[in-house]
C-alpha cells in the first residue's frame, strides 16, 4: 500500500506543478499582450499621415513670392478649379539641420491654395503650411522626430499635393502624387 500511496502522492504533486506552471505561463502571456496593446495605443509613432479637411491657418514660413509671376489665372469650368505646378523632382534632406532643400511653386495662374507633403514609404516626413498662388518654396522643415526615421542615403519618395479652395478653405476632392528622388545627408 505504501508504494501505491507514494505513487499517487507523486502523481498529485506533478499535476499541481503542471497546473502552477500553466497558470504562470498564462499570466506571462497576458502581461505581454497587455504591454503590447498599451505600446500600440499610446507610444507608437504613426506620423501625421492624415490630410486636414481645411487648409492650415498658418502660411508656409519659408514661402516667397515667385519672381516675374504675372498672376494671370487659368480658365476654370464653372464650379471647378484649375492649378499649375512647377517643381523639381530632386529633394535633399539635411539631418543635422532638419530641413529639406527642394523647389516647388504654386504659380499665380492657379486658383487653389496648396499644402505639400513629402512621404517615404507612405510615411509623411514633411508637411508645409499653406502656399497661395504666386508663392514658391525652396526649404521645408522636417516634421518633429522624422530625422530619427532616416539615415543617410538615397530614397524613392513622393510629393503629395493637397488642394484647398481659396474662399472656403475646404479640401478639394483630388490630390496629386509626384514621384521624387530624395538624397539624405548627415
Amino acid at each position: 500500500m505504501d508504494k501505491k500511496q507514494t505513487n499517487a502522492e507523486e502523481k498529485e504533486k506533478r499535476q499541481k506543478k503542471y497546473v502552477l506552471l500553466l497558470i504562470l505561463l498564462l499570466l506571462l502571456i497576458t502581461l505581454l499582450t497587455s504591454c503590447t496593446t498599451i505600446w500600440a495605443l499610446f507610444f507608437r509613432d504613426t506620423g501625421p499621415a492624415l490630410a486636414p479637411d481645411y487648409a492650415p491657418q498658418e502660411m508656409e514660413q519659408h514661402a516667397e513670392t515667385i519672381p516675374d509671376d504675372d498672376g494671370e489665372k487659368l480658365d476654370a469650368p464653372e464650379g471647378g478649379s484649375s492649378v499649375s505646378l512647377t517643381y523639381s523632382n530632386k529633394v535633399t534632406i539635411d539631418l543635422s539641420d532638419k530641413v529639406a532643400s527642394l523647389y516647388f511653386a504654386n504659380p499665380g495662374k492657379s486658383n487653389q491654395d496648396m499644402v505639400i507633403q513629402i512621404s517615404i514609404q507612405d510615411t509623411v516626413i514633411i508637411q508645409s503650411g499653406t502656399l497661395v498662388p504666386g508663392q514658391q518654396v525652396k526649404l521645408l522643415n522636417l516634421l518633429e522626430g522624422a530625422e530619427k526615421q532616416l539615415s543617410p542615403g538615397g530614397y524613392e519618395g513622393k510629393f503629395v499635393v493637397l488642394y484647398y479652395d481659396q474662399t472656403s478653405g475646404e479640401k478639394a476632392m483630388v490630390n496629386t502624387e509626384i514621384p521624387i528622388t530624395i538624397n539624405v545627408v548627415g
